[in-house]
């Protein structure tokens, strides 16, 4: 349901806006989306909310802002699943949601357009341990086949996820989730494609660190990640997010 409704945001050029979580997870899952739909043409602007300011997850403030600006749909990542009165309120003004996260649930869900979470109430996927980045990659395979079968890939190149494994691999390890299952072999995949560091954001952060050699779980969650939570720390909650989504060096 999440990739119809987002796909149908691309075909039909929908105003749309990324709302993260200010931790490391919220930015890798924020920078994969907007990588996939930057290949789709699409330039989707984030919001991150001020941890000082405005608190944890999304708000009706917030909401409310976002519509303002022009927004008709908001997807949020790492993020959401428990805001029941964000989520009503963003109902009421006609602002449509999409809810990626991994957080546990009460049995109350919110009312969003889609909801996806491996822990939510009477999910059977077993998948759990994902961090909200993981979640996130496997959303961008659903994207792929949803628009793969509407033909949108006729006249374009169809979006290479293995590209991005390495922010999904980045959120699980500095969300510090179990490394199990499908979310270990993403991981190890993960880390084999960070160590080329493409990614121009992970690459300057490499630099600073004076650090260098093939991607390991030491380099994700004491050298890269700290760094990119210190964002939230300092008033520029939004700074991780645009470091790892950026191409500019």
């Amino acid at each position: 349901r999440a990739a119809e409704i987002l796909v149908d945001a691309v075909e039909r050029g929908r105003p749309m806006s990324v709302f993260a979580d200010y931790d490391v997870d919220g930015a890798s899952s924020a920078a994969q989306l907007v990588r996939w739909f930057r290949a789709m043409d699409r330039d989707l602007p984030i919001y991150v909310p001020d941890r000082i300011t405005e608190g944890y997850g999304p708000s009706p403030a917030a909401f409310r802002r976002l519509k303002e600006a022009g927004a008709e749909l908001v997807v949020t990542v790492d993020c959401g699943a428990a805001a029941c009165e964000a989520l009503e309120y963003a109902a009421q003004i006609g602002l449509e949601v999409v809810v990626i996260d991994h957080h546990l649930m009460r049995d109350d869900v919110p009312p969003a357009a889609a909801l996806v979470n491996p822990n939510r109430p009477g999910c059977a996927s077993g998948q759990g341990c994902l961090a909200a980045a993981g979640v996130t990659f496997v959303l961008l395979a659903a994207l792929n086949r949803e628009a793969r079968r509407r033909g949108l890939f006729a006249d374009r190149a169809e979006p290479d996820l293995r590209q991005w494994l390495d922010l999904a691999a980045l959120g699980a390890i500095c969300d510090v989730t179990q490394l199990v299952g499908f979310n270990r072999a993403l991981t190890a995949q993960g880390l084999r494609v960070m160590s080329s560091w493409r990614n121009p954001g992970l690459k300057a952060l490499l630099e600073v660190a004076a650090s260098q050699g093939p991607a390991s779980t030491f380099h994700a969650g004491f050298i890269l990640g700290p760094r990119i939570n210190a964002g939230g720390r300092i008033g520029r909650a939004d700074l991780g997010a645009r470091l790892l989504s950026t191409d500019d060096p």
